[in-house]
């Protein structure tokens, strides 16, 4: 019998077309969830029905109003029976085995926070591609990953929603999901877990994080103006209150995420907003991408306005 028991939470809005796949590949795994559960967050499609007509026996489907994924996620894990809670979007899959090797994280590194794996981005039905983590270490057996900003301001992030598992207590201790913002709530998860907590990490792919097409990132206009996780680091370092051993780190990722935004602006033809992105001073922590996103930016800024 596994000594370790899982409570797995996935938050449901609007994926009648995913949702059994997402189901599935829990209902697959070669260690066994012991709890299932799917909150309902006011679907207006068939979502529901549909996993209720799957008559899994573990499976706990609990509907509520629309109040968003961050309190979708909240409202599972306070349900949670165990202490383990492994996240898993509707529209994300798994590797038979995640669950597997979240169990060998923690009976390695038991006094972890949050347990996680390497990931796949996957577009459209089939075009599986490794998302670019800068990982500074290998062992596939798992490691403590103590560097969480370094290889997230120098590539994609190391994990997603769907390749992590926290401990219930840490989670509480942490305060869940934040509620009320706008943009990046997962990003200011991922952080409390990387200042307050631990983490230990394994290199291996054992999660499916689904994009829909190649071009689907760019679909919507980006926003005009900094996450609040970014935000809030930038007056964190400014108080003091981060780790002297991590500002310079934490400066790097809130720079990532500025050129990031400017790349997306450039894309849209939004040069003014990227010209304006760029000209905060953290943006040069990343300077390649600042002197060429600037170099792109800067005459297009000016014709503009000129025009």
């Amino acid at each position: 019998m596994n000594s370790i028991k899982f409570s797995v939470v996935i938050p449901l809005y609007n994926k009648r077309d995913c949702i059994e796949r997402a189901i599935n590949s829990v209902v697959a795994q070669s260690y066994e969830a012991d709890e299932i559960i799917i909150i309902d967050d006011g679907s207006t499609d068939d979502s529901a029905d549909i996993v209720s007509a799957l008559n899994i026996s573990n499976v706990k489907l609990v509907k509520q109003a629309n109040q968003g994924v961050s309190e979708a996620r909240n409202a599972g894990a306070n349900i949670a029976k165990n202490e383990f809670i492994a996240f898993l979007d509707a529209d994300d899959t798994w590797s038979p085995f995640f669950l597997n090797r979240i169990a060998d994280l923690i009976n390695q590194y038991p006094n972890m926070g949050l347990y996680a794996t390497r990931y796949q981005k996957v577009y459209g039905d089939n075009d599986y591609k490794d998302a670019k983590i800068a990982l500074t270490q290998w062992d596939a057996n798992g490691y403590e990953m103590d560097n969480y900003f370094a290889v997230a301001a120098s590539g994609d992030l190391p994990f997603t929603m769907s390749s992590i598992v926290v401990r219930k207590s840490t989670f509480d201790e942490l305060g869940g999901f934040p509620r009320g913002e706008w943009m990046g709530e997962d990003q200011s998860f991922y952080i409390n877990f990387a200042l307050y907590s631990r983490i230990a990490y394994s290199p291996l792919i054992e999660s499916f994080y689904f994009q829909g097409t190649q071009n689907s990132a760019c679909d919507k206009a980006p926003p005009k103006e900094l996450c609040p996780f970014a935000e809030r680091l930038l007056e964190d370092v400014k108080a003091g209150r981060i780790a002297p051993k991590l500002e310079q780190m934490v400066l790097k990722y809130v720079g990532a995420h500025i050129c990031d935004l400017a790349k997306r602006h450039i894309k849209h033809g939004s040069y003014n907003y990227a010209a304006q992105l760029l000209s905060n001073p953290v943006s040069r922590t990343k300077p390649v991408h600042w002197s060429f996103y600037k170099l792109v930016s800067t005459p297009m800024s000016i014709f503009s306005k000129a025009a």
